[in-house]
């Protein structure tokens, strides 16, 4: 079952929030979110199902909407400036990141073996990449001010300029196509595959000669058994069995690193650590002098953009940027479990990795006995893991893969 724009919808009344509401626009407000919600909760029960069965970004999108406090919206007064840093479009990215898409898709195996071709098809990446680096400059903005879906496609591109990247992501491709080739697929008409950053867990259309496969980058790592059950759901339709597998893999902790690493690409804004609940700048300071005695320094801060399921947080040493989970930029989570994230990430970034007998371990003994140090350490694990569960939903109960948002 798709609910069309649920997503979307999310990400308007999110930038709403962000920006702050004027007085006068409060109660229309409040009656929008009551509406999508009323109106989420009618087409559930019109299909038989419960939200929390969607699939995982429409289920996240709901629990969002659902638990928001109406009662306590962040107002600005009159004359006071909005909050919201200004966004901008560039004309074309998304063709761009669909043509490079579809050309990786057509050349992985090339790409795999010919250095010659892969450091064009790098360069090119890599021209790209500037170019948008550019017009950001050129308007005096970073990256992310860029509206969403040319942010996505910015934000991907930068991805696939690191030479593993690259390298893993052919190597997804790869597979897929293995997928493909050991199950003699009846098709009509070729299938092209599109592993790209996008809201949706993945998305699928017919064209008059082909058909087209969108699946989030956050695939990357997938094994065979999920690429199966992946191109099992495109061709051949509903199957609770391949539902379930790939919405758990949507889930998991290893495609919600990839969207960190992702989003951390672009470069945040001084208001990036602002939330409307709770402030990262604050909790960093309060990390700090209690765990690091004032001694850390301090990262970039950033609250992600995408609803996370299991991860809450992520550090990238090689820009030292910090970024928590928007997931608990929320009245109702306390701010010592957004402290105990900031704490966990300031640990990454303290320790590092730590390679024991040849294999390199991110939560080393050492890591997880410094963590336990956390005041309220098992407080925050039990707030953590109930706010996974509600926004994972029933184990096994997941209706569909496909998202709401096509367009954002």
């Amino acid at each position: 079952m798709r609910i069309k724009g649920l997503v979307r919808v999310f990400n308007h009344v999110r930038s709403q929030l962000q920006a702050g509401l004027k007085p006068d626009d409060v109660e229309p407000f409040r009656k929008q979110v009551k509406t999508i919600i009323r109106d989420v909760e009618e087409i559930c029960r019109k299909h038989r199902v419960a939200p929390d069965q969607l699939p995982a970004p429409s289920r996240m999108a709901y629990v969002f909407l659902k638990e928001l406090d109406l009662d306590n919206l962040p107002v600005i007064q009159a004359g006071e400036p909005a909050r919201a840093a200004p966004t901008f479009r560039v004309k074309n990215v998304v063709k761009i990141g669909d043509y490079f898409a579809d050309r990786l898709w057509q050349q992985f195996g090339l790409l795999l073996i010919s250095s010659s071709t892969r450091t064009l098809l790098e360069r090119e990446i890599d021209k790209q990449v500037s170019a948008l680096e550019r017009l950001c400059a050129l308007n005096d903005q970073t990256p992310s001010a860029l509206e969403a879906p040319s942010r996505r496609v910015y934000c991907w591109l930068k991805f696939l300029s690191s030479e593993d990247n690259l390298t893993l992501h052919l190597e997804a491709l790869q597979r897929a196509r293995k997928v493909m080739n050991e199950h003699h697929l009846r098709l009509d008409r070729p299938l092209h595959l599109h592993l790209i950053s996008m809201n949706a867990v993945w998305r699928q259309r017919e064209y008059k000669n082909v058909g087209l496969l969108k699946v989030n980058e956050g695939f990357l790592n997938a094994d065979q058994n999920v690429w199966q059950a992946m191109i099992n759901r495109a061709v051949s339709g509903r199957d609770p069995a391949s539902d379930c597998l790939i919405d758990e893999f949507a889930e998991s902790d290893d495609f919600s690193e990839v969207l960190f690493e992702i989003e951390s690409l672009a470069a945040p804004t001084t208001r990036s650590a602002r939330g409307r609940a709770h402030s990262l700048d604050e909790s960093f300071e309060r990390v700090n002098a209690t765990y690091f005695n004032g001694r850390m320094p301090k990262p970039t801060l950033v609250w992600n953009r995408t609803l996370t399921a299991r991860k809450f947080g992520h550090y990238q040493p090689s820009r030292d940027t910090l970024m928590v989970s928007i997931s608990l930029d929320d009245h109702g989570v306390p701010a010592y479990v957004v402290d105990f994230v900031m704490y966990h990430e300031l640990l990454h970034k303290k320790l590092g990795v730590v390679t024991v007998n040849g294999r390199r371990l991110v939560h080393s003994p050492g890591f997880r006995a410094d963590e336990r140090q956390f005041a309220e350490y098992n407080e925050a694990r039990h707030h953590l893991k109930q706010l996974a569960h509600r926004q994972q939903g029933p184990s096994g109960q997941t209706m569909t893969v496909e998202s709401d948002d096509s367009n954002a």
